[in-house]
């Protein structure tokens, strides 16, 4: 970056010495020369000017130089291509013929069918089977509407519909209109495909969707759903597609038969724990049921290890696979427990029942008794059967000796108590060790209490102690194997090739899991994991090493970063900026700071906040600058949107064209508001330009319909002077019409020429109706022989003429000949005009006002019959032949 913003800071000089260069002189090429040739066939080719390209066509003199120009070019190239073909093969027909010898290729010989010869390209030649780049030809360059019409019906492609399009447009209404029609028909086809394939791509975005939902409401259903969419959807559906739908359904049924089996599971694990709780509450049932009563009959032993077993394995059922709580599993074994130990109770009595009934049991010795008491060991709490209790009374235990023995053991019962809840607690959260040593002294404590004492604790000390022995057999057959299989794996681990980052944290992983275990006691297990996570992070070493080395390296980059920053910021003049350069090195700045990672995160804290604070004074004239020049874009945009409405049309564009280049000189801006901004200016501005475009299609239909309507008018006017019958005055109105007619922007040439041709004979009919009515007017004059008295003579010569100077006169004036005996007459007058010609400087008059002032000066003097006769037939030649020339 200090290069960067070395370079910005750097004054750019002009370069002043290099040489203007003038543009060379154009010259007349010659098509005849090779060299020249090729040149015009280049600029015809590539020349962006369509002055140039048109010059250069009119520069060929022959079809044969042209055709192979006609398939390289665009279409209004060649439609300029073709009408200079055209022109060609009509002045020059035999330049067809030696095209067709000289140019073989099958493709230049069918554009010289269709280009030079009339009548190659009828309707009755167009069909589907023609080949798609000639009927796109035909479309655009046909002889008649009707091959343009045929062939442009037959075009089915879209790219060749819009070529034949932009070709007709202001050209060929029929065309244009058709051409509209079917790309509307492909269009709306297109969009109709578009979407019955934005359907599919629905669907398959919806299943795959739901095959990742974490929403199982519902979720069999939806699938349905999705399934009787797809029967609808999937003929319109690649093998693509079809497959990555198939593949998420799946997806989705495999989903749904885990929620069904959950659902089976569910239920299942219901009734097992249904019958865990039935079991539970039988238990408690019978052992409060005997502790209440003894039945009548006496316990049934039978009946007693009947339940224990039926329990047992309907517990055993309803534990297997199934998740039982603690305070379940422990309630059944206390429960169990009370059941087991009052069947053994009642075993002992039943041995010694038989004994304790007999009449001699009265004079039993006090130690007998005792001894039978013992024996038996009733369980407290329970009824005891009517024999165990005669056996108490007959013991003489009294209730004051019973309370004695109370208080002298309360305070190791209470001690073992503690000890009980204490070594419980240690059970539930798996502590062995400590487990160990509350066990040991919860066993003291229990043998020095008496039997009677000791009995009520019995079951929960013995119930605890088988606790401990089972986590004892976790730890054995649970712990070691694990520790075996964490071994395992380090020693994998250090075997592998792997990136040292993800390799350290496996074995941070693996360590953690090991001290889970809590240890060992094992020494050698420890030693071989310990072994294992040397060498497996020993490869780790040099690449932390490094790293750290990496870290400080880029902490000096940070710092020549901010350096470098602080400098810029320092020497930099805001008020005339290169803001594009200043955005530049922002960039650049926080991507080298990006990239010079990574760091230590305490050494890289003060720099971090260096950084950001040179950043933020970088940012803020950027800020300013980019909304300064947001301003100025949305007001270009707001006068280009006013322009929407402005008139002269022209003076819109032209002001469009002004705010474009207005805004590419406008700098930097936040990049989404600009493309905003952008789009809104770009729709305003092509808006303007499709009113000149819809303007130009109003003026395409009018200058249309002024074609048709001078194509009418004109086949009415020769149809009028060819009938014959026509008069002047009719002629003089048509002529008027022709005149007064509407004229399009462009005339084409051949019917610029017929316009210009009928308005001329419409011209002559009528100059020649009106020179025949003069002729008239005047020989009805010259036929007079008395002199009319209603004639002025103040405008006339004096001396008058003499009716043969009249006559010679008019013969003069119209270039009629006169007779032998009147040449010299005729020499004399033209030398007379030509002196008074020459010698006036008034306005010349004209033939006509000659032969007027001629026929008034007959009109004013008396002429004698024969004298009138002689001449009048020489007068009549002469206005004939004026009313002819």
């Amino acid at each position: 970056m200090a290069a960067f913003i070395k370079k910005f800071f750097k004054a750019k000089k002009p370069d002043t010495n290099r040489p203007a260069s003038k543009p060379s002189p154009a010259r007349q090429l010659d098509p005849n020369s090779p060299e020249d040739l090729l040149t015009l066939q280049k600029r015809i080719r590539e020349n962006d000017d369509p002055t140039v390209r048109n010059a250069a066509v009119e520069q060929l003199n022959h079809i044969q130089q042209l055709i192979p120009l006609y398939p390289d070019v665009s279409s209004s190239v060649r439609g300029r291509i073709a009408q200079r073909i055209n022109q060609l093969a009509k002045a020059t027909p035999h330049q067809v013929e030696e095209a067709r010898r000289h140019l073989t290729d099958p493709t230049q010989q069918a554009l010289i069918e269709q280009l030079c010869l009339a009548g190659t390209n009828s309707v009755d030649q167009i069909s589907a089977a023609t080949d798609p780049e000639q009927l796109i030809r035909y479309a655009i360059e046909g002889k008649t509407a009707a091959v343009r019409l045929a062939a442009a019906d037959h075009v089915q492609d879209e790219a060749g519909l819009q070529q034949i399009q932009r070709s007709a447009k202001g050209r060929d209404k029929g065309v244009y209109q058709l051409v509209k029609k079917k790309l509307q028909a492909v269009r709306e086809a297109q969009e109709a495909e578009r979407e019955k394939q934005q359907a599919v791509s629905d669907l398959i975005r919806v299943a795959e969707e739901h095959a990742r939902t974490d929403n199982m409401r519902l979720y069999t259903a939806k699938v349905e759903s999705l399934q009787a969419q797809w029967r609808d959807t999937k003929a319109n559906a690649s093998t693509e597609q079809q497959t990555q739908f198939l593949s998420a359904l799946d997806s989705c049924l495999k989903r749904v038969k885990a929620l069904e089996a959950d659902a089976l599971a569910e239920q299942a694990s219901k009734q097992k724990q249904e019958e865990r709780a039935g079991t539970l509450a039988l238990l408690k049932e019978t052992l409060g049921s005997l502790e209440q009563e003894i039945p009548e009959r006496g316990p049934s032993l039978s009946a007693l290890d009947a339940l224990q077993k039926t329990q047992e394995n309907r517990w055993l059922e309803a534990t297997r696979d199934a998740e039982v709580s603690k305070a379940e599993q422990k309630d059944y074994q206390n429960l169990m427990l009370s059941l087991r130990n009052y069947i053994a109770a009642v075993q002992r009595f039943l041995a010694v029942a038989e004994e304790l009934d007999s009449p001699d049991i009265a004079d039993a010795a006090p130690a007998r008794l005792h001894e039978l008491a013992n024996t038996v060991d009733w369980p407290a709490g329970f009824a005891r059967p009517q024999a165990l209790e005669n056996l108490s009374r007959k013991l003489g235990e009294t209730r004051q000796a019973r309370k004695e023995e109370i208080a002298d053991q309360s305070e190791q019962i209470s001690a073992l108590d503690s000890l009980l809840d204490r070594l419980e607690k240690s059970l539930e959260q798996n502590l062995f060790k400590e487990s160990s040593q509350l066990h040991k002294q919860a066993q003291h404590a229990f043998n020095s209490l008496d039997r009677r004492h000791a009995s009520a604790r019995q079951a929960r000390l013995t119930l605890l102690g088988r606790q401990l022995h089972d986590l004892q057999d976790w730890r054995g057959f649970a712990t070691r194997p694990k520790q075996e299989e964490l071994c395992g794996a380090m020693e994998y681990l250090a075997d592998q090739h792997m990136e040292p980052e993800a390799k350290a944290e496996r074995i941070k992983e693996l360590q953690k899991e090991w001290r889970e275990l809590g240890g060992s006691s094992d020494q050698s297990l420890w030693q071989r994991f310990k072994a294992a996570s040397d060498a497996a992070y020993a490869p780790c070493q040099a690449y932390f090493e490094a790293k750290s080395e990496l870290k400080d390296a880029n902490l000096q980059t940070r710092k020549a970063i901010c350096d470098q920053l602080a400098e810029f910021v320092e020497n930099a003049n805001w008020s005339s900026m290169d803001w594009k350069a200043v955005e530049q090195i922002h960039r650049v700045a926080r991507e080298e700071w990006r990239q010079a990672w990574p760091v230590d995160f305490k050494a890289n804290r003060g720099l971090q906040k260096r950084f950001d604070g040179l950043l933020k004074q970088v940012e803020a004239p950027l800020e300013e600058a980019r909304q300064k020049n947001e301003a100025l874009k949305l007001d270009i945009v707001k006068r280009a949107e006013d322009l929407l409405t402005h008139e002269p049309l022209s003076d819109a564009m032209t002001q469009a064209k002004s705010l474009q280049k207005e805004w590419e000189q406008i700098g930097i801006t936040h990049h989404r508001e600009d493309r905003k901004m952008w789009q809104a200016f770009r729709a305003a501005c092509d808006g303007i330009f499709a009113r000149r475009d819809a303007r130009r299609e109003e003026q395409a239909e009018e200058d249309t319909a002024a074609i048709e309507e001078l194509k009418a008018a004109l086949e009415t006017s020769v149809t009028m002077r060819n009938e014959g019958n026509a008069s002047p005055e009719a002629c003089a109105d048509m002529l008027k019409t022709l005149k007064q007619v509407t004229l399009p922007r462009r005339l084409p040439d051949n019917l610029k020429q017929a316009l210009h041709d009928e308005r001329q004979a419409l011209q002559s009919q009528v100059d020649a109706a009106s020179r025949q009515q003069q002729v008239n007017k005047w020989l009805e004059q010259f036929s007079s022989h008395d002199a009319d008295q209603n004639v002025k003579q103040s405008d006339l010569p004096s001396p008058l003429p003499s009716p043969r100077d009249i006559a010679v006169r008019l013969e003069i004036l119209t270039g009629a000949s006169s007779p032998e005996e009147d040449q010299a007459l005729r020499m004399q007058q033209q030398v007379a005009r030509l002196a008074a010609g020459m010698a006036s400087s008034s306005t010349a008059t004209s033939t006509e006002q000659e032969i007027d002032t001629l026929a008034r000066c007959w009109q004013v003097q008396d002429v004698t019959q024969d004298e009138a006769e002689s001449l009048r037939s020489r007068m009549a030649d002469a206005l004939n032949q004026w009313r002819d020339s």
